[in-house]
This record gives C-alpha cells, sequence and structure tokens, in this order.
C-alpha cells in the first residue's frame, strides 16, 4: 500500500475512533446536557476563558520563539508568532500527519535549510519543555490539596502514578542538561555511526550542548511555560464557572487538567478529539466531590474548551492567506517528508 494512502486510512480510523468516543459520551451523559438547557450561561466567565485561550497560545509561540533563538536560528519573533498560529490551526484543519508541530518544523527548515535538525529539535524541546511543566503542575496540585490521602483508590493510583512520574522525568532532564557527556564525547561520536539516523541523531544531541550553553534562555523558555500551564488550567475553570457547573475547584483543575492534557496528546484521535474530553469526564469524577457531578459535566467542558481553542485557530487563517504559495509549498513538502518518513519505517 502507498504511504500516502496508509496515512490516509490511519488518519480516517483516528477521526472514526474520536466520533466513537465523542458519541459514547453523548449517550452517558443525555441527563448533563439536559441541565445544562435549563441554566443560564455565564457570559463574562466565558469570555474570560477565550481570553485566557489566546494568551495560552501566544505564550506558547513565545516560548517556541525562545528556543529557536537559543540555536541561533535567525527568526523574529512577529514571524514566529504567525508561524505558531498557522501551526496551531492546522491542528484543527489538517489533523492527519501534517499537524502543527510538524509543519512548524518543515516550515522553520525551508527559511534555514542548513539548520533543518534543529529545526526540529526547537519543536521537540518545546514539547518536552511543556510535558515537564505540566508534571510538576500537577505534583504540585497532589501535594498542596492532599489528593495522594483522598479515600478514593483510582484518584490515589493515579496521584502516585503522576509524581513518580514528575520526579523520573525531571531527574532524566537534569541528568541530561548537566552531564555532557550525553550531547558531546563518546556518546555522541558512537551516535553517528547509527545506520541510517546516526547523523541526525548526533546533531539532534549536538542541540543539547547548544542549550546548555543558554542556560537563561532555558530558564526564561520554563517561566513562559509556567504560565501556560497556569492559562490552560484556567480556561477549563472559567468554562465550568460560565456553564454554571458544580465542577471541582480550581486547585483540582491543576491536577485535572495537565493530565487530560497529556491523555490527548496520546495520538490516538487527531488532536485527542474524544480522548481529552473523555479524560476530563471521568477525572471530574474521580475527584473527591465527584458526586455532585452531573454524567457528561466534564465532556461539556471539554468540548468548551476546544471551541476556545478553535475560535483562537481562525487567527491563523490571516498568515495563510498572506503567506498562501509559501504555505502551500511547505504544505507539499511536509506531505512528502511524511511519505519519506514512512517508508524509511518499512511502512510501504
Amino acid at each position: 500500500m502507498h504511504s500516502h494512502t496508509r496515512r490516509t486510512t490511519v488518519t480516517t480510523l483516528k477521526i472514526a475512533l474520536a466520533i466513537a468516543i465523542l458519541t459514547y459520551l453523548f449517550i452517558q451523559g443525555r441527563d448533563g446536557f439536559v441541565h445544562l438547557s435549563e441554566r443560564s450561561l455565564a457570559w463574562p466567565f466565558l469570555a474570560a476563558a477565550f481570553l485566557f485561550s489566546t494568551a495560552m497560545a501566544t505564550l506558547s509561540f513565545v516560548r517556541w520563539h525562545i528556543l529557536v533563538r537559543a540555536l541561533d536560528i535567525d527568526v523574529r519573533l512577529v514571524d514566529s508568532l504567525r508561524l505558531g498560529a498557522l501551526g496551531f490551526a492546522l491542528n484543527f484543519v489538517s489533523p492527519g500527519s501534517i499537524g502543527g508541530d510538524f509543519f512548524k518544523a518543515v516550515f522553520l527548515a525551508h527559511g534555514h535549510p542548513g539548520q533543518r535538525t534543529e529545526a526540529v529539535a526547537t519543536v521537540l524541546a518545546d514539547r518536552i519543555l511543556g510535558l515537564l511543566t505540566q508534571l510538576a503542575m500537577a505534583s504540585c496540585g497532589i501535594l498542596v490539596t492532599g489528593l495522594l490521602h483522598t479515600g478514593s483508590p483510582a484518584v490515589h493510583v493515579l496521584c502516585k502514578f503522576i509524581l513518580i512520574a514528575t520526579i523520573v522525568g525531571w531527574v532524566g532532564f537534569l541528568i541530561t542538561m548537566i552531564i555532557s557527556g550525553f550531547s558531546s564525547g563518546r556518546i555522541a561520536e558512537r551516535t553517528k555511526n547509527f545506520p541510517v539516523i546516526g547523523k541526525t541523531a548526533a546533531r539532534l544531541l549536538g542541540t543539547i550542548h547548544a542549550y546548555r550553553q543558554h542556560i537563561p534562555m532555558l530558564l526564561a523558555a520554563f517561566g513562559v511555560s509556567a504560565l501556560v500551564a497556569l492559562c490552560f488550567v484556567t480556561t477549563f475553570y472559567l468554562i465550568a464557572r460560565g456553564l454554571q457547573i458544580d465542577a471541582p475547584p480550581w486547585s483540582q483543575h491543576v491536577v485535572i487538567v495537565p493530565v487530560a492534557g497529556m491523555v490527548s496528546a496520546i495520538p490516538l484521535t487527531p488532536s485527542g478529539l474524544g480522548t481529552m474530553e473523555f479524560a476530563v469526564e471521568e477525572l471530574y469524577k474521580a475527584m473527591p466531590n465527584g458526586a455532585a457531578i452531573h454524567p457528561g459535566d466534564g465532556t461539556l467542558v471539554g468540548l468548551g474548551r476546544r471551541v476556545t481553542d478553535i475560535v483562537v485557530a481562525l487567527a491563523g487563517l490571516a498568515f495563510y492567506l498572506s503567506h498562501r504559495r509559501e504555505v502551500d509549498e511547505v504544505l507539499a513538502e511536509a506531505d512528502a517528508t511524511a511519505d519519506a518518513d514512512y517508508t524509511a519505517r518499512g511502512c510501504d
């Protein structure tokens, strides 16, 4: 089977799975949807949620820009914001292999052909920083709210998993950054000898060394990442308030939202559609006051949050319309790259 056909098939299956999950959630939460029709919406909270979503997206583009500049890739902040906005929009309109992060890496490499590996590294670093920040925030929420000592066995297991994952993730990150041997010396030299991916892998390890030389910029990226995570949590809470839902308090959202975000990052459905809503629904019910939550309330909050993302993503259309020819060229290049990746992995 041709790689493009296979990718299309996989994307179709992902969309079907998302529809199946959402259908299940709608059936299980029909009482919650009925209750929503009986409530009056608190529009000031919903408007605030949109503002926080906008701030979250913008700050995430700034974080990526800092990581790009740390590798000495010459890009203006305004260009990073435009490219970030378009990549954000592509997560919704191009849910297949050419997602937002992949497109940003290809577009950045398109303008800097001598720094293709570094362009990919910035996207990977951006994802890693986001994950580490979410783990740290979730762990802080667990310790501050005392959720680790809750009577719910499911919440107890979840909290222990998050705390362990946080320790492992941060220790691994610090060791990688502190011990220079991971990015230079024998390990890097041996990596070059790997078949097919050796030189690329060695250059990726070299980017770690480059980031180690720009610790202030890396710390700045972590600071921005913390603000992104706070905005992410707050949007869910504000949407719950706007929908007049008896949702968990903000302090518990500090645990719920990062975990739901990590679940949605699992590439089972396009942009985590369905999986994120399912995670919020189940986590709402698992919290200590979960008995007060109507079935479907968590799903409604997740869908409301997704609507704010879609509205923010419309800003990416302005960049597309003003750079349509170049964007189309990069999309074609990204599609060809995705086909080549599938072929290299033996999928053709």
